[in-house]
Parts: C-alpha cells; structure tokens; sequence
C-alpha cells in the first residue's frame, strides 16, 4: 500500500563486505539492525556506516492530536501539494516550531547549549575515522531532495577516483539510494550540521541533525585547520 510507508512501514537491507562483522558503533556488542555501526572485515578498512532514511511527507500529529502543517503555517496561498507534510530522518524530526517556543532567538535554534540535542541521530566518530552515509529516501513524493555535511565533501562517485568531489548530494528520491564517503574521513572534533539543501520548509520542518566528532586525544590529525597547523609544527 503506498500511503503506508508515510505511516513509517518501511527498511532497508545494507549488503556488507563478504565476511563482514558489524558493531553498534562505540560498543563491542554485534547488532546487524543499528543505524549506526562499525564495519569490519577481511582485507577492507574497517568504517563506520551510518543509515539515514529521509522521510519526507510524514503525517505528524502534535502532542494535542492535530494536524503539523508547516508549509501551510501563516501562508494566505494555497501550497502545492507536493510540498505539503512534514519532514525527518529516521522516524525523527527537530522542528523550529518546538525550539523556539522554548528560546524564540533564531540565531540560537541549532544550539545544543540551549535546546539540547535534536532528536533526528546524533552520528558519531573520531577525527579521521572513515566514514560513509547510506542515504535512500522511502516515501515517494516526487520532489527531489538533498543532503549536505557541513565541513566535509565526498566523491560523487565513491568507486571513481577521478569523479568530482561535492559537498552536497542533490536528486535524491525515490528509488535510488547513495553511498557517501566522506573525503578524509571525519574532521576535527566539533559538532557538523548535516541537513536537507532546503531550508525553506525542510530543514524549519525538522531535516536536519548534528554529525559529532569527539576528541580522541589532544593530538587530532585531520584536513581542516587544526591538522595544518600541527604539520607546521612538525
């Protein structure tokens, strides 16, 4: 039934590497069903491997049962259809809506200090870490969508050494899904937005999440400033 997958009915099989073990990611425990994992295998790199369904067209309902429309939100027009229900990842969704009810400065809305942490995953890795997005959309609204992690880029096709290196992953839809690795592997530690290319609707509507990059040790050897400063050093 098609209206079922805005209800959430639907999953994704991820074929690893053969011989492959798969970790929750920061534990030891096997678990072939986290959204986020350590993969490892024979003669690979071992990676971590985040899923990320992004959902769009959900039928949400506020704590007082009614209807979240956004996009119709303080609109005297009649929005096309197309970009009508909301958005998330994962069975999660961060509205503005929500967070500025607690703290009405905008300028703060993505602010962890303040807010918390979003409910959308919180990815996590270490600086350099390999990391790769499994990125596919479920529900079939023809809208296209995208994806950016601020403060990385990745090739746009991960087995050709020689595609061009993008820093935002557009004609996602229906029906095809992408593998993003990112260059270099995760960053300096610090906390990267990772969100739909859209703000208007999408991300207000709740697309968008943090990828965290914890500290290791002093000492982090990555692409961004901190790296090229320690080589100077050297």
């Amino acid at each position: 039934m098609r209206n079922h997958r805005y209800h959430g009915l639907f999953g994704a099989v991820v074929v690893e590497p053969a011989g492959a073990r798969w970790y929750e990611n920061f534990t030891k425990k096997e678990n072939p069903f986290a959204e986020q994992a350590v993969i490892t295998a024979p003669g690979i790199e071992s990676f971590r491997e985040y899923v990320l369904f992004i959902q769009n067209g959900i039928r949400l309902l506020d704590k007082d049962g009614n209807l979240v429309q956004t996009a119709a939100a303080d609109s005297e027009e009649i929005v096309d259809a197309e970009d009508t229900g909301e958005k998330g990842y994962n069975y999660h969704s961060e509205r503005f809506a929500n967070r500025l009810q607690r703290d009405p400065r905008i300028w703060k809305v993505f602010s962890s200090k303040v807010h918390g942490d979003p409910a959308t995953p919180i990815w996590k890795a270490y600086p350099g870490d390999r990391v790769i997005f499994r990125t596919m959309m479920p529900a079939d609204k023809p809208r296209n969508l995208s994806l950016t992690v601020h403060g990385h880029v990745w090739r746009e096709q991960p087995k050709d050494a020689f595609s061009r290196v993008i820093p935002l992953q557009g004609g996602i839809s229906v029906g095809n899904r992408f593998d993003m690795e990112l260059q270099c592997g995760a960053a300096c530690p610090g906390d990267y937005l990772y969100r739909s290319g859209s703000f208007a609707w999408d991300v207000e509507s709740g697309m968008w999440g943090i990828f965290r990059v914890m500290r290791q040790s002093i000492v982090c050897r990555c692409k961004t400033a901190c790296g090229k400063i320690l080589d100077c050093m050297k």
